[in-house]
């Protein structure tokens, strides 16, 4: 419980002999510390204020509170931080957003190897999670984006752009399309939607890292889009930000990709230790 949010509950019965309380010394204590979980889980639609607050009501001051969003998906940051300023008025309320990932990871860790029955019952759980497409596969997602006349820009910087408002599924590892290969993939470290580019760029955190190492690259690819592509890019884009490694991994079935696809990385090229080792492996493969 400790590692899905972040504070020690004390879970069981706690049998005291001889301990002194106040000025007596009982013979004996038996101890049953209260706490309250309240669990909301997310999968397909979006995440309910009105139902979160109306759970938080249902908290009294008494022992720890916990408040679980268990979902597919971690919230993004922005919707982080508009659950907390709603659950604000109530501050002996934890909150934490868990995924179903994160709790078969948590259960498995509970258990030895030789403790065969409950290793067998979170693995079932895990299953279940996986038929259902409950677990967040994002690690193991290499997304590829087509670039057209953006690509010399993209590839230069080690970043992509896109509109705001354009939907897509989160994933780990970003590979940039042209003329039927992925040229380079990144991992993505930071996600911003540029705020203000004008004097004095502003931007906000969407995933990742929140840091001011990628504004210069900004400035210059908005600047660059302009310039060289006639793209208006510094409001309502969204930038995908990550250290390149350029690589050739191969279309062999005819035709280009008319959008976004996303590849499974452990059925192309199995294990792998960093971005470096996994542009290695994806060079000379393909996919269809």
């Amino acid at each position: 419980m400790t590692n899905l949010t972040d504070e020690s509950i004390e879970i069981g019965i706690e049998v005291n002999q001889q301990q002194r309380s106040g000025s007596a010394v009982p013979d004996g204590a038996i101890i049953q510390r209260p706490f309250k979980v309240l669990i909301e889980t997310k999968v397909d639609a979006g995440v309910s204020l009105d139902q979160l607050v109306e759970h938080s009501r249902g908290f009294t001051d008494d022992g720890p509170n916990v408040l679980l969003l268990l979902s597919r998906e971690p919230v993004t940051v922005g919707e982080n931080r508009i659950i907390r300023e709603a659950l604000s008025e109530f501050p002996h309320v934890l909150f934490k957003n868990v995924t179903f990932d994160a709790v078969c990871k948590e259960a498995a860790a509970l258990y030895s190897d030789y403790e065969v029955e409950m290793a067998e019952l979170v693995q079932d759980y895990a299953d279940y999670c996986d038929e259902l497409e409950l677990r967040n596969q994002m690690n193991d997602r290499l997304r590829i984006v087509p670039c057209g006349t953006s690509f010399e820009v993209n590839l230069r910087y080690g970043i992509y752009f896109q509109p705001s408002d354009r939907g897509y599924t989160t994933h780990k590892y970003l590979g940039v399309y042209k003329e039927k290969a992925v040229r380079a993939i990144w991992e993505l470290d930071s996600v911003f939607d540029v705020t203000n580019a004008d004097s004095r760029l502003s931007k906000e955190l969407v995933q990742g890292r929140d840091t001011d190492d990628y504004d210069e690259k900004l400035a210059g690819i908005i600047r660059d889009a302009r310039a060289e592509c006639g793209y208006e890019i510094e409001l309502g884009h969204r930038f995908f930000c990550g250290q390149k490694e350029e690589t050739d991994f191969r279309k062999i079935s005819s035709g280009g990709i008319m959008g976004a696809r996303f590849i499974s990385l452990s059925d192309v090229v199995g294990e792998f230790t960093d971005t470096s080792d996994l542009a290695r492996k994806l060079h000379g493969r393909a996919f269809s």
